[in-house]
This record gives structure tokens, sequence and C-alpha cells, in this order.
């Protein structure tokens, strides 16, 4: 029996949401950057494509491209509060859903989709029309029906913005001959380069090329069939991980180490949120390394501050405009002393927070520095974090 996946991709994500957040965006060209100073774009709207602007477009190349484009820092935090949103809705439509990325899902409706007036189609038009009013009118997504992921994704890209596209059994060989390599997820940069070098450029050109090699074969043809990996089979975190570029370097041990903190804080109180604890600590300052480990596990930041400030200490370097902090050696359920009042004073500082925006409580160390705050990735490499272990 062949399955039934639907691939629903939100387009220029970003930027559509901060048009659906600022009517005067609406209708104008907008680059998304990481904040002011950055120099790149890492989203553009469908108005700024259209000028030539993409994702990785330098703010240079943007103005160059498009004098009129409206730069906009981005708020990850919105973002992913409307992909949880999305994600509510996705779920109505069955049980099997997988979350990709922050703008974009698999659905598997094999035994669903009957339920719905006018079948898959139903669904889906139904699916297009909550989203725009749950997340705004301004909100709008393409979706790729198929038998499997990897044609279900290829046909939600088919047709933006605002498409619908059904691959079938039938008709997907020859649909998709003139699709580039590279819009095929697999085919990165180094087999589209591999492809190109031999004269193919789409995929009717590809098929031509006799003795591909196996993993570029199953691609080409869009033979792969994987499974969907839903919400509950996330495994573990297996570390946790906060890393930042500044504006500007640091200059003075004392702005570096505010910063470290401020990053272990963040990490530690993914961590709780989790109920972990670890046990290896790696700090990196441009070109400074430092790794440590302890016998018993925490999500203390005050120890873990300590053990990496001493490591600093031994090596002290300045002039740093990147950091990170890793958090490894991760366990569930430590147990702790009955005596402990430090990690009762913890959770009571994590409730607030989350009452009231992170970093309503922090330490006092951090005070007269700008505070740097919980990020979301697009790519949402923290999704045990995001969906499992912060519910």
């Amino acid at each position: 029996m062949l399955k039934t996946i639907l691939h629903l991709d939100m387009n220029s994500y970003f930027a559509t949401a901060e048009q659906q957040a600022n009517p005067y965006l609406r209708g104008k060209p907008v680059g998304i950057i990481k904040a002011e100073g950055r120099g790149c774009v890492i989203a553009a709207s469908v108005e700024a494509k259209k000028f030539g602007v993409k994702t990785g477009s330098t703010v240079w190349e943007a103005k160059g491209l498009c004098p009129q484009i409206v730069l906009v820092p981005s708020d990850m935090d919105k973002y992913f509060a409307l992909t949880s949103r999305m994600t509510k809705i996705l779920a109505d439509y069955s049980p099997t859903l997988e979350i990709f990325s922050i703008d974009e899902a698999f659905i598997d409706v094999t035994q669903t989709q009957n339920l719905f007036c006018g079948g898959v189609f139903g669904m889906a038009l139904e699916m297009k029309n909550r989203i725009r009013e749950d997340l705004g009118e301004w909100m709008k997504c393409s979706v790729g029906i198929s038998f499997t992921k990897l044609l279900a994704k290829l046909a939600s890209e088919m047709k933006k913005p605002d498409g619908l596209t059904f691959l079938t059994m039938e008709n997907y060989v020859e649909a998709t001959e003139s699709v580039a390599v590279s819009e095929v997820c697999g085919i990165g940069y180094a087999r589209t380069a591999w492809l190109n070098a031999r004269g193919a450029y789409t995929l009717g050109q590809a098929r031509q090329i006799p003795s591909l090699p196996v993993e570029i074969f199953d691609l080409v043809w869009l033979r792969s069939d994987d499974e969907l990996s839903t919400i509950d089979d996330l495994e573990p975190a297996k570390s946790v991980s906060r890393t930042f570029t500044t504006f500007a370097s640091l200059d003075s041990q004392a702005s570096i180490l505010k910063l470290v903190r401020n990053l272990i804080e963040e990490a530690c109180m993914k961590l709780r949120e989790m109920n972990m604890a670890g046990r290896t600590f790696c700090l990196s300052l441009d070109n400074f390394w430092a790794r440590t480990t302890i016998r018993s596990p925490t999500d203390d930041p005050l120890i873990i501050f300590g053990m990496l400030n001493r490591e600093y200490g031994r090596s002290p370097v300045t002039n740093v405009r990147q950091a990170g902090v890793w958090i490894s050696n991760l366990a569930f359920n430590v147990q702790r002393s009955v005596f402990e009042r430090r990690a009762d004073l913890l959770r009571a500082a994590d409730r607030v927070n989350e009452k009231y925006g992170l970093f309503t409580l922090y330490p006092a160390i951090l005070l007269s520095s700008e505070l740097v705050r919980l990020e979301v990735t697009g790519y949402l490499g923290d999704k045990y974090y995001r969906f499992r272990g912060a519910r």
C-alpha cells in the first residue's frame, strides 16, 4: 500500500512573519538580518527574491540588487512561536508528524485522509486555510503531496508561493524532468557540482548519465523512501551548546567572562527544563579551547562557570569575537542532596523567567552588559529540547 505524505513549507517564513506583524512591510522587499550591524541576509521576502536577493546575500549585495529593500533584525522567538502554533494545527490531521525545520513539516496522512471531505486535497486546502486564519492573513504555505518524503518535499518546491502540487506514481518521473538537480533534498553542493561537470543541470539530463553512483542514482530517480521521524522518536539530547559572535572584539577578560557566564546560564536553563545535567564542559574563544570533566553531573551554572573560568585563567586571551560553551556527558534524573537549597533557588528563578521572560532574574555578574538571549535556529538542532524536553 502506497503511503500518502504531505510536506508543508511556509513561504519566505521569517520575512513573511515580519510582514504579518508589521503591515507597513507588506508588499515591500524585506531582508532579514541576524541583528543590527550584521552583514548577511538570512531570509528574503517574496518581493525581495524577485530582485535576486536570496539567503546568504551580503547586505551590500542586497542593496545593490534592490536599493529599496527594508532590512529587519531577526526575531527567532517570534518565528518559533508561530511554528508551535503551526505544529498544533498539523497535529489535528495525523499523529505521524515530523517537524523537519522551523518552517516545514512532513505529515503521514495515509490512514486519515479519507476522514476529510475531498480526501487529501481537501485536507491540504483546509490546512492552508487554517494556517492563514490562525497565524495571520499574510502567512502562506506551499504543500506537496506524494508517496514518499523526498517526492513530497520536491512537490512543495515546485510551485511557490501558496502552491499545491501532487506527484503520483504515474506522473512523478515526467513531472520532474526539468527540476534542477540542486532542488532535490540530498543532492548537495558537491553532488550538484559533480553532475554539472557532466552537463547535467536538470533531473532529466542527469537521468541520461550512464553508470551513476548508487547514492546519486537513487536521488536522481527520486527513489529514496525514508520514514518520518516523529517527535516521540527523537532521542534524548547528547549535549547542549551555545555559541555567539560579537559585533566587535572583546578586549578585556571581564567582558569575555561575562559573555561566557551568559551562555552558560542559557545552556543550563535548557538542561533543567529537560531534567538533565552534564559532566563534561568545553569552552571555545576564537583560538582558545578548554575541556574539563567532573565526577557528578550538574546543571548549576555557577559550578560550570567556576570550572571553565579556572581553565581560562590558566591561559587567558583577549580580543575575542567568538565564544562557545558545550555541556555533554548528559544524564537524567540526577540525585540531589535534600539539604541543597541552591537547586531550589535555580528552579524558582526558572519559574519566574518562564512566566515573565528569560533573564528577568539573572546573576549580578551580568549587570551592565548586554544580555545574549535564547536563540532558535532555523534547522532546529535542539528539537529534543524544543518539542520533548520542555513539555
